[in-house]
């Protein structure tokens, strides 16, 4: 078993883990792309050269002018996009230490809340230990013992009185005439006809013996609703019963001190909610930086880069350059011939550089694709209530092993969604069970969503919610 908080500790790790692989693999990417742009930058600085070596005047002027306003819009685009993610990875980085920090603030003080409701129930079960041999309390569980026996007896009797009564009424309501005395309160002072109906309706009466069989329907209703009465008086005599000695508890338990245990829980509720609170506003932050990082990485979204990087790719290939090229290969001289071996090499290191960049960027997409589905699952893990500070799962190693899974891509936020769901359960309560002392008096319920409260049993401890 591990507690609950640990498994959201290792979900949030592998988060902040999975966001500093993507902060490298952009620094990659920008690097890669950089390195690519100054690469397009090399060659038509080449290609202008050959133009001042080859072409005349005219022409000469019109491809490096060409060249010069594809080279600067390319390298203006690139400089802005730089800019912007240099900026997203500053802020990232920042952030990521913060949350890194503010989760193990988080950490420690679930620690601490954990601690101090099992230090509050101890209590409980101590004061639960020393009231088994106290006179005043035994004489008053007894008077609740009993006072609920009768309350359950007399319950069922109802009860079954009632489903008696279901029973044996139905030949008198399937009877239409019965019905019809019954229903205009005929034999009784509510009874009011004409004359001529009074005479029918007594030939009627004497017709099915209604004298006879209107008594036994009336007390046949009647008992059971008798019944019942009593049965809520004894029940209601049973909750004063369990009042009074949930108030004895409530009095055993102050004097051993439970009240200053009590305001520590409360105490350790509100700062496991500030740390909470401030983990969320991070992550809030850091998913808004996410998204403007992954429209960045994403070629599709960047048009004005697309287009700048694209025109003077363009550019350099126009069918001139390449006839320019050529015509410099076939007739190598002194002046061309360095200019030519320079293109030569630019473009295998071009190409190889502009994949590399390619394959960064899937993989910096697919990593943060691998993020969200962690996301997901501790987003899920709030949703379900597993951060009860008494929440605990079996199998910590299996969900340290399908964490390693999702990044690796082999499963997903469903796999540890089940995994968590399976495997959690909430650590038993005190020995006493259900309502000792009226419950222990721990804090409302933290910012996120937790365990619903258990419902409230006879008898016994009540400390398994309200956390």
């Amino acid at each position: 078993m591990i507690p609950a908080s640990k498994a959201l500790s290792s979900i949030e790790q592998a988060i902040l883990g999975a966001r500093r692989d993507e902060d490298r693999l952009t620094k990659m990417l920008t690097s890669a792309t950089e390195d690519a742009a100054r690469m397009r930058a090399q060659q038509a600085e080449a290609f202008r050269a050959l133009a001042r070596l080859k072409l005349d005047a005219l022409a000469r002027d019109e491809v490096v002018g060409r060249l010069d306003s594809a080279e600067r819009n390319a390298l203006e685009a690139l400089r802005k996009r730089k800019t912007t993610l240099d900026a997203l990875a500053s802020d990232r980085s920042d952030l990521v230490a913060a949350m890194a920090a503010a989760e193990k603030a988080r950490d420690a003080a679930a620690e601490r809340l954990g601690k101090a409701v099992e230090a509050v129930e101890d209590q409980a079960d101590r004061t639960k230990d020393r009231l088994a041999h106290d006179d005043g309390w035994l004489e008053q569980s007894r008077l609740v013992s009993e006072a609920e026996a009768k309350a359950a007896a007399a319950a069922e009797k109802a009860s079954q009185s009632e489903a008696d009564r279901d029973e044996k009424r139905k030949p008198y309501d399937e009877d239409p005439l019965f019905s019809y005395l019954w229903s205009r309160g005929y034999g009784t002072s509510d009874y009011s006809a004409w004359a001529i109906v009074r005479f029918f309706d007594a030939k009627v009466a004497r017709l099915i013996d209604y004298d006879t069989a209107r008594p036994n329907y009336y007390m046949l209703n009647e008992i059971p609703k008798r019944l019942r009465e009593h049965a809520n008086r004894l029940e209601q005599a049973a909750a004063e019963a369990r009042a009074q000695g949930e108030a004895f508890e409530r009095k055993a338990l102050e004097a051993d001190g439970i009240v200053a245990l009590e305001a520590a829980a409360t105490a350790a509720t509100e700062a496991h909610e500030k740390a909470d609170a401030a983990v969320e506003e991070l992550e809030a932050k850091l998913t808004a930086l996410d998204e403007r990082q992954t429209d960045l990485l994403d070629g599709s979204k960047d048009a004005s880069l697309n287009s700048a990087v694209e025109g003077l790719a363009t550019a350099i290939a126009r069918e001139d350059l390449a006839s320019l090229y050529k015509q410099a290969m076939a007739t190598e001289t002194p002046e061309d011939e360095k200019i030519v071996r320079t293109l030569r090499d630019i473009e295998p290191k071009l190409a190889r550089r502009e994949a590399e960049a390619e394959e960064v960027r899937k993989a910096a997409v697919d990593l943060a694709r691998k993020r969200a589905e962690l996301e997901q699952s501790r987003d899920n893990f709030h949703r379900s209530g597993y951060g009860n500070p008494r929440g605990q799962f079996a199998d910590g190693a299996l969900i340290g092993s399908i964490i390693t899974s999702v990044l690796q891509g082999a499963m997903t936020s469903k796999n540890l969604n089940d995994a968590l769901g399976k495997g959690f359960s909430v650590r038993k309560p005190p020995r006493g069970g259900g309502s000792f002392g009226g419950g222990l008096r721990f804090p409302s319920s933290p910012s996120r969503p937790s365990m619903p409260s258990p419902p409230r049993s006879r008898g016994g401890f009540r400390t398994g919610g309200r956390f």
